[in-house]
């Protein structure tokens, strides 16, 4: 059993063992649920870059247009994905 501190802002930081068994790295996301008096994490599939971007768009978007023609659009975007899901990520 791993022992971890809550910072003043309520952070905490995974032991480097548990990190490892969970194959969770930078930027991932976990899923925190209480069972009991216990706290749960659920390490959440990695998405690519186009996946997030997609989603983004699906949840702000006032008009739906298809998967594939959101597809196309992706790939005639003239930057990086991944400059814009890190922006999309640090914004949420």
């Amino acid at each position: 059993m791993e022992r971890v501190k809550i910072t003043a802002k309520g952070q905490i930081t995974l032991p480097k063992s548990l990190r490892d068994k969970l194959g969770v790295r930078e930027g991932d996301y976990l899923e925190a649920s209480l069972r009991g008096n216990e706290l749960v994490f659920r390490h959440l599939p990695r998405k690519t870059g186009k996946d997030l971007l997609t989603d983004y768009c699906r949840s702000h978007s006032t008009a739906r247009i298809g998967l594939d023609e959101a597809r196309n659009i992706l790939a005639r975007l003239p930057f990086p994905l991944s400059e814009r899901v890190r922006t999309l990520r640090e914004q949420e």
